[in-house]
């Protein structure tokens, strides 16, 4: 039978290469992550960008549901069956070449979950984000096994006393060195508008004087992944606002100075960030009177009081604020107490 684009699952020898095909199916079908995601849906399957992204970026076995749902939406439904069974021999081969580690050997093992490796490490560290364990380690079966557990427990403990000992007290406690109120939990995050509960912080296209540039503006959160925004906090308690996407790779939320975009959040520059630079680095503050998972973003590099809202309309600097309109822009602008809520965001673990 004729596979779409000419592959041959079946010749896939390992996990790496039969990854490898799924991405050339992908790149074959020319269409992108949403465009796939909404193929599915169509189809009745569930197909997250996010997932994809992810799936498409490692060299491990996708689950059988992302591979059927990837090659229906890429192509006829009949060229599943070759898939999943090529899917199926490696799993078989992977299986019995794991027989003599310990964890493949256990009753109940459970797989390594999605996302732990590349995909979930800090956008453009190549580190795993804080409080996050990063699997690979693997131990062949020896026979001093209690005496290996028993080494293995000590080391366990005396992980634990050094990260209590090391770990600085902002961390310990929650509280930033910037005053001493808590910050979000540092990580892999969702950033909602309260005022538009709906849409979320991503990257979009603003229009000034016939100029356009790529800013942080408010979408349907179904639409706001990719990028996924990750949250990571400095020494001194300010945080830096990372974006990691598929296609232009790690970026840092950067609040732009002066021309006809000045203010608004720029993910610049794609593929790395400035280490230091203080137009990336914000206060997050809670919101008075507001939850526990409300917060404001203050950039640190402004003397007097701003705070990130929302504008809806980029080319008018006093525009309305806290606007529920797809598509508005994020900018900082003076802190204000009347229609606050449109300087507040929803922050939740991704």
């Amino acid at each position: 039978m004729a596979i779409l684009g000419g592959l041959e699952p079946g010749e896939a020898r390992t996990p790496a290469e039969y990854v490898g095909l799924l991405r050339r199916l992908k790149e074959h079908s020319g269409l992108t992550y949403r465009q796939l995601e909404e193929r599915a849906a169509e189809r009745g399957d569930v197909l997250a960008r996010s997932t994809l992204a992810d799936v498409l970026r490692r060299d491990a076995l996708p689950r059988a549901e992302v591979v059927v749902a990837l090659v229906r939406a890429c192509g006829p439904e009949e060229d599943v069956a070759e898939w999943l069974a090529a899917r199926q021999r490696l799993a078989e081969c992977e299986g019995l070449a794991g027989a003599e580690r310990p964890e493949a050997s256990g009753a109940g093992h459970a797989p390594e979950p999605e996302g732990v490796l590349d995909a979930d490490r800090v956008p453009g560290t190549g580190r795993a984000p804080e409080g996050e364990a990063v699997g690979g380690g693997r131990t062949r079966t020896v026979p001093l096994a209690p005496l290996v557990a028993l080494a293995s427990l000590g080391t366990v403990v005396l992980l634990v006393i050094a990260a209590v000992v090391l770990l600085p007290d902002d961390e310990r406690t929650g509280d930033s060195k910037d005053g001493g109120a808590a910050g979000p939990t540092p990580g892999w995050s969702r950033v909602r508008p309260v005022g538009a509960p709906t849409l979320c912080l991503t990257d979009g296209e603003a229009r000034v004087d016939g100029d356009t540039k790529t800013v942080a503006v408010q979408r349907p959160c179904t639409e706001a992944v990719p990028p996924r925004t990750y949250l990571q906090r400095e020494s001194d308690g300010l945080y830096i606002i990372k974006w990691d996407h598929p296609d232009h790779g790690p970026g840092c939320l950067t609040v732009l100075d002066g021309g006809p975009f000045h203010g608004m959040l720029e993910p610049w520059p794609w593929k790395a960030c400035q280490g230091g630079s203080t137009a990336q680095r914000f206060r997050i503050e809670r919101a008075p009177g507001g939850g526990t998972d409300h917060w404001r973003f203050r950039p640190a590099q402004d003397a007097e009081p701003l705070c990130v809202g929302i504008r809806e309309s980029a080319e008018d600097p006093d525009g309305s604020q806290g606007s529920d309109k797809a598509g508005a822009v994020a900018v900082a602008q003076r802190c204000t107490v009347q229609d606050a809520n449109g300087q507040v965001f929803i922050i939740e673990p991704e």
